[in-house]
C-alpha cells in the first residue's frame, strides 16, 4: 500500500510538472479544467483522465493551435464531455442515483 501511494504521489508531480511546461494560454485552461474536474471526482481514475487532456494540450500546442481550437467556445462543456466518459461514478451520478431512487 505504501509503494502505490508513493508511485501515485510521484505520477502526480510528474504530471504537475508537464501542466507548468504549457504555453501560458495551455497552463491556463489546464489549470482550470483540472480544479474543475476534480470537484466531481478523486482517484487515479481522474488523474488518467486529466493526463489524456494534458497530451491532447500537449500535442496541440506543439501543432500550433491555440487553446480556442481544441476547447471550443464552452471549457465546462469540453470538462463535462470527457467527465461523461469517466469510469467511476462521480458525485453526481451517486447524486442522480440517489434521487431516482427516490420516487421507486
Amino acid at each position: 500500500m505504501f509503494k502505490k501511494m508513493i508511485g501515485e504521489k510521484r505520477e502526480y508531480r510528474i504530471y504537475k510538472e508537464r501542466v507548468n511546461q504549457l504555453p501560458e494560454e495551455y497552463k491556463k485552461a489546464m489549470k482550470a479544467i483540472e480544479s474543475y474536474m476534480w470537484n466531481f471526482a478523486k482517484g487515479a481514475g481522474m488523474l488518467e483522465l486529466l493526463k489524456n487532456i494534458l497530451e491532447m494540450f500537449e500535442n496541440s500546442a506543439s501543432d500550433g493551435l491555440n487553446v480556442r481550437d481544441v476547447v471550443g467556445n464552452d471549457i465546462a462543456e469540453f470538462a463535462d464531455s470527457f467527465l461523461a466518459e469517466f469510469p467511476e461514478e462521480t458525485w453526481i451520478d451517486k447524486l442522480r442515483n440517489k434521487l431516482r431512487d427516490s420516487i421507486e
